[in-house]
Parts: C-alpha cells; sequence; structure tokens
C-alpha cells in the first residue's frame, strides 16, 4: 500500500492540513500579542476605525501593488532574505519537502499557463491581506506609541515587520519567479 501511496496526489484535506500549520502558528504568534494590547489598551472606536481604514487595502487595484513593489530583480530580494521566508511559510520549500516525502511526484507550481495565472492571482490576494494587516499593525502600534507604551509599540513594529512586511515581500519576489519576462519589463 505504500508503493501506491507514493505515486498518488495528496488529498486536497491533507494539503490543506500541512499548509494549515505554519499558517497558524505564524498567525497566532503575531496576532496574538496584536489581540491583547487591543483588548487591554485600545479604546473601542479607534479600534473598530483603525480596522476600518486598514481594510481599505482591499480596495486598492492589483495594478497599483505592481507599481509599489520593491524591486523588479529578484536579486534584491534574495540579498534581504525573503527566500528563507518561504521555507517557513504555507505552500514553502519545508511544507512542500514534507508532502514529497509520502508523495514524490508532488508539486505546488505546476506548469501551464493557467496554473501560473492562478498562482500570481492568489499572491495578489495574500499581498492584499498582509497589507492590510500591516496597516493595522501600523497604526496600532502608532496608537501605542502615542499612549506612552513605548514597549508595546516596539513589539508591534517587530511582529508587523515578519508578519506583514516580509510576507509582501515574498509574494513580489515570487511572482517575479513565477512571470520573469513580465516583471523584468520597463516599469510602465
Amino acid at each position: 500500500m505504500a508503493s501506491s501511496e507514493t505515486t498518488a496526489t495528496p488529498s486536497a484535506a491533507r494539503l490543506a492540513f500541512y499548509n494549515a500549520v505554519p499558517s497558524v502558528l505564524w498567525s497566532g504568534l503575531a496576532l496574538g500579542p496584536l489581540a491583547v494590547f487591543c483588548y487591554l489598551h485600545m479604546a473601542r472606536p479607534w479600534l473598530w476605525g483603525l480596522l476600518a481604514l486598514s481594510l481599505l487595502a482591499y480596495a486598492v487595484p492589483r495594478a497599483w501593488f505592481r507599481r509599489w513593489q520593491l524591486s523588479r530583480k529578484p536579486a534584491t530580494y534574495r540579498h534581504l532574505g525573503v527566500p528563507l521566508i518561504n521555507r517557513v511559510t504555507q505552500h514553502g520549500s519545508l511544507v512542500n519537502g514534507l508532502v514529497r516525502r509520502h508523495y514524490p511526484n508532488y508539486r505546488h507550481v505546476r506548469s501551464g499557463r493557467r496554473a501560473v495565472a492562478a498562482l500570481i492571482g492568489h499572491s495578489y490576494h495574500m499581498e492584499q491581506f498582509h497589507v492590510a494587516a500591516l496597516l493595522f499593525f501600523l497604526f496600532a502600534g502608532g496608537y501605542a506609541a502615542a499612549q506612552g507604551r513605548w514597549g508595546w509599540a516596539a513589539l508591534l513594529t517587530l511582529l508587523n515587520v515578519g508578519y506583514n512586511l516580509y510576507p509582501i515581500w515574498l509574494q513580489q519576489y515570487l511572482r517575479l519567479r513565477l512571470n520573469p519576462s513580465k516583471n523584468d519589463a520597463s516599469t510602465g
């Protein structure tokens, strides 16, 4: 039975489980302290107002994300250590390696224009999520600093870099790798 398992493809449920683990882990580590700060120290009108303001990131057109991309060169992202982040994220090299132990033929990135287009579309969705979260973390950190809670401000800023800024850069880097000809073109 083990031999048939190695040639089959993993079920959607198994893939979801493997990919949920890093997602839940990183979200818990970042959102836990944020939730504690907001619950204990943020006035509710500010909380709801800043959250609503942050969610406006979902109204930003996709073309704008291309304009504020950090770089058109993968080397810039490699220099910042962005590929290291890809090791410990959902669909990252650690998760894919664990899946391939039982399913050696599994590949998250399938060939074909449609599959690549779907992954690029998903990367924009993930970037929108992290931009909205980055804004809320930024606003919460600013609120903490305005209240003189410097430890909270520093912690929220540090968490923001790890939980949002690097994942934003990771999505940009992955798009460069998925579609280098489009991203290496002129900035127009």
